[in-house]
């Protein structure tokens, strides 16, 4: 029985590649750039099934483009938005996504960052591989204290929320700012500026928003 024809845009895990593999008759773009509009329109002749990533776009005109042999295309990625999804739905093209599945790396990334910046660790890093640190001293680069700190979030969705449970570890005290209220934990801030207000550090989950300028705290 002759397999499905899978199109890979990325390099994926060998264990991801492995298991497509076994399953498909599988193209890899081993190259691992972004797949321009033209080799999508190209690909849908020649495949049944494309795994993009969020490096390529299913705009409208991309998608008006296509055959009629492309089924569905299966994002390796949570997000869905460089699909366009009215248009590939009135192609007859299924779309899926990953959700849940990236949830704790970007809230450990944020994590990372929080701690960092709170405890100088670029310019800390920086000092000792340039050989200038010599010796310590009692207020040198000792920076915030994050346990018992008042932590921000804006966008509670579930990678807000995995860092929440994270920062909990840390005894933060926890507001934010979402689109709607949870049903259990901190009740919803009013505003983003309340958040503001309110908080040493802000992790933002959600898209790109025009935070209010306020005047910096000591």
């Amino acid at each position: 029985m002759t397999k499905p024809r899978l199109w890979i845009t990325r390099r994926l895990s060998d264990a991801t590649l492995a298991r497509a593999q076994r399953d498909y008759d599988v193209v890899i773009n081993h190259a691992d750039t972004p797949g321009t509009a033209a080799e999508l329109v190209a690909a849908s002749a020649d495949f049944d099934a494309i795994i993009p990533c969020h490096s390529e776009h299913f705009s409208p005109d991309v998608v008006a483009q296509f055959s009629d042999r492309l089924k569905i295309v299966a994002n390796h990625s949570v997000g869905v938005d460089h699909c366009d999804l009215p248009a590939l739905k009135g192609r007859g093209i299924v779309v899926t996504n990953t959700p849940d599945v990236l949830s704790d790396a970007p809230a450990e990334l944020a994590m990372l960052l929080m701690l960092g910046a709170a405890r100088h660790a670029v310019a800390g890093d920086r000092i000792v591989r340039s050989g200038a640190w010599d010796s310590w001293s009692p207020a040198f680069m000792v920076g915030k204290q994050v346990t018992g700190a008042r932590l921000g979030i804006i966008g509670m969705g579930r990678v807000g929320l995995a860092f929440a449970a994270k920062a909990r570890g840390f005894d933060m005290e926890i507001h934010y700012y979402n689109r709607s209220e949870l049903s259990a934990g901190q009740a919803k801030a009013p505003s983003i500026t309340t958040v503001l207000r309110a908080c040493w550090a802000l992790p933002t989950f959600c898209r790109c928003i025009a935070l209010p300028r306020l005047k910096p705290r000591i």
